[in-house]
């Protein structure tokens, strides 16, 4: 069947709005801050291949995985003789998924008519699952210790919620009630999906829609074909290192890739990763993909949104047992840390070849901190706030590199506002700014990292997990690196030598002070 070019914009449209009233959903129900003030989030409408047929804003990690875990689902499951009209599936299986425990996915089967046309999906940070130490802690050195572990299973039917999927949740997660509100977010992300979906197939029929899908796919297909087609043709490495595993503070792990141009066939090749770690670093393949997949749009295809024609001609080889291709029973915790790494290092691969595209590097990780303590406002529980900082961003051959934004991998994170965290946590936040003279100088300089400082104001246990300063943002065409990460923590505890810190006992009246690294500059200094 053969649509006309109106009806495919309408289409594609009406599949794009439906993601994007799903993400709505979601942060407008969700209970924790991480989702409905950071956004820590993602959904995407597939079709009955698993394949994305529109994707809302939000983390580019998710959402280049999420595909391949409904797919990793149903692989596991063998097929879909066991899903109903009406289910919804929950997993967090590092090595289905590809993250953390903490990110659940969730999904549920579209039926039009009694046959099964597609799936809808939502992923978000639930915070804590239960593990060793409140969110999994930084020392973690197997799956085991970072919390409860679900493969695919049925956590609502067409009868309502499956109380006892979900009463395993709660027991096992200090955020309990939360926790459980923030699944019932997600289902509800996923039936609003269902019903956009469905007002879709039913406005232009299954078979319309079918015919738009595979014109859409064709014409994102056709668009990397000439992408790659276009860069000359060769292999092109780039090398690189994280500070250390997380447990082996002295040791770092070297980061590296190569690239390989032929034709329209573009090859990315991890096989020579370091084998997994004992500290929690490594990622499910499905991450290691999306890395790259998030890489290659940056740098080449920026214009267009994702969906199932995409990267069909890009290929990423990873090698099982290795960091970016983690088996039972790795440790994933801080699985994202060498991910944005590779992305700048995928990106200087090219700096020859496309200098008026590439940028110098960016400050780094997530940069994340979080404290764990009493509820102020309920004695009985505890509180755990985790927050994402921002930092500067490389320079190019045209401009300046941004000052305090969020690192490649997430996209529309945001960090917490101080009046909700000061609301939730007895933290004040004393200071929060750009980091001036962080970034590289250079004909363009690197942007500035942010200060955030804070003053605990009751017993607080202390999370930190900071990288890059072996490897800071690194300049390009002679531009000067960007500062590293700093943190000075006063009071009962002096420090100023770390940057990875699990479960650290600060007393009222300690403060802490993170400064964020700064982008490399691009071209020599006048």
């Amino acid at each position: 069947m053969t649509v006309d070019i109106v009806t495919t914009e309408i289409v594609r449209n009406l599949l794009q709005s439906a993601a994007e009233d799903m993400l709505a959903t979601l942060v407008r129900s969700a209970f924790q801050p991480l989702l409905y003030e950071n956004q820590d989030a993602a959904v995407a409408v597939l079709d009955r291949n698993a394949d994305v047929l529109g994707q809302s804003s939000g983390l580019p990690l998710f959402l280049g995985s999420l595909d391949a875990a409904v797919a990793g689902a149903l692989l596991e499951r063998g097929g879909t003789d066991w899903l109903d009209e009406g289910d919804v599936v929950c997993l967090n299986d590092p090595y289905i998924q590809g993250t953390h425990v903490n990110d659940v996915t969730i999904f549920a089967p579209v039926h039009f008519r009694g046959e099964l046309v597609g799936y809808v999906a939502a992923r978000g940070d639930v915070t804590d699952v239960g593990g060793r130490d409140p969110g999994g802690g930084t020392e973690t050195t197997e799956v085991y210790q970072e919390g409860l572990r679900l493969g695919p299973v049925k956590i609502a039917t067409a009868s309502g919620p499956a109380h006892d999927i979900l009463d395993i949740l709660y027991r096992n997660s200090r955020s309990k009630g939360l926790v459980v509100g923030d699944l019932n977010a997600m289902i509800a992300a996923c039936r609003t999906g269902q019903r956009r979906l469905t007002e879709t197939l039913e406005r232009f029929g299954v078979d319309q829609v079918e015919a738009a899908r595979d014109a859409i796919f064709q014409q994102s297909e056709a668009a990397d074909l000439a992408i790659v087609r276009a860069i000359p043709d060769g292999v092109y490495t780039c090398e690189g290192a994280m500070d250390n595993d997380g447990i082996d503070l002295d040791t770092p792990v070297p980061i590296s890739l190569s690239v390989r141009v032929s034709g329209d066939h573009l090859t990315v090749d991890l096989t020579g990763s370091p084998d997994a770690t004992l500290g929690p670093i490594n990622c499910g393949r499905p991450q290691a993909v999306a890395a790259m997949r998030v890489a290659y749009k940056m740098l080449f295809a920026p214009e267009r949104s994702f969906d199932g024609g995409c990267f069909r001609n890009i290929e990423v080889l990873t090698r099982p047992g290795s960091i970016h291709h983690a088996v039972e029973p790795a440790a994933c915790g801080w699985y994202y840390s060498s991910l944005g790494l590779l992305i700048d290092l995928f990106i200087s691969a090219f700096a020859k070849v496309v200098p008026d595209r590439v940028t110098a590097a960016q400050f780094g990780d997530s940069m994340i901190s979080y404290f764990a303590g009493v509820d102020p406002h309920d004695a009985s529980s505890r509180y755990l706030c985790v927050e994402a900082h921002a930092g500067g961003w490389g320079a190019s051959a045209t401009s300046a590199g941004a000052d305090g934004v969020i690192n490649v991998i997430n996209g529309s994170f945001r960090n917490t506002p101080v009046e909700a965290l000061e609301a939730q946590c007895p933290v004040t936040v004393t200071h929060y700014g750009i980091r001036r003279g962080s970034g590289g100088r250079g004909r363009h300089r690197g942007g500035d990292g942010v200060v955030r400082s804070y003053r605990f104001e009751d017993h607080t246990e202390l999370y930190l997990w900071l990288d890059r300063s072996v490897t800071p943002a690194w300049g390009l065409a002679g531009g000067a690196p960007g500062e590293p990460p700093r943190v000075e923590i006063s009071g009962s505890v002096n420090r100023d030598d770390l940057l990875k810190v699990n479960g650290l006992r600060l007393a009222p009246g300690d403060t802490l002070r993170i400064l964020t690294g700064g982008g490399g500059g691009y071209g020599r200094p006048s």
